[in-house]
């Protein structure tokens, strides 16, 4: 008999290696090569308006909270403080954000968008939405539903309480996650 006509066998629990499973069906493997495309093609949008990743994500989130604080914009995002605060700082010496302090408070910076940053923010929430409705036409239907659910359950156990609840916030933290790995 020929060995390549004998059955498979399955191998045993303890005999399973980590080694087994080939690198390309390792769902973390994929599931980062997608992350990886996805920020890769979201900075090439991103160039034709002149903002980085970061610097997107941040006009979001301000236009979402109007004169929030570094820190709340922080947690917004999810992203480092420091790492925000130079974003701000760049787009703030670009004309786009106003930075300021309350009159009950001054140590707090709050922050706004000038006429110029608003209008970019409504352009970026433009190719947003564009990239927003291709991903949903690749994914129609049933396998939509299944691979939100998939990610929101993966969401919650990897980030545990850090998981955003509502879909506005969700969709700009993980945009602002992804965008934070490229600054």
């Amino acid at each position: 008999m020929d060995p390549r006509d004998a059955p498979v066998r399955e191998p045993r629990p303890e005999e399973a290696s980590p080694l087994a499973i080939p690198l390309e069906d390792g769902l973390g493997f994929r599931i980062g090569r997608v992350a990886r495309a996805l920020r890769q093609q979201w900075s090439r949008q991103l160039q034709t308006l002149s903002l980085t990743p970061p610097q997107a994500a941040v006009l979001r989130g301000v236009h979402a909270d109007p004169g929030c604080s570094l820190r709340g914009l922080a947690r917004l995002l999810h992203a480092d403080p420091m790492n925000v605060k130079r974003c701000v700082d760049d787009l703030e010496h670009r004309g786009l954000v106003h930075s300021g302090h309350l009159d009950t408070d001054r140590r707090p910076r709050t922050l706004a968008l000038t006429a110029e940053g608003a209008a970019l923010a409504r352009d970026v929430a433009e190719l947003v939405a564009a990239q927003q409705a291709r991903l949903r036409a690749s994914l129609a239907g049933p396998h939509l539903q299944a691979f939100t659910a998939g990610l929101e359950q993966l969401e919650s156990q990897l980030l545990g309480a850090a998981a955003p609840a509502n879909d506005t916030v969700d969709s700009l933290s993980r945009t602002a996650a992804t965008d934070q790995e490229e600054a």
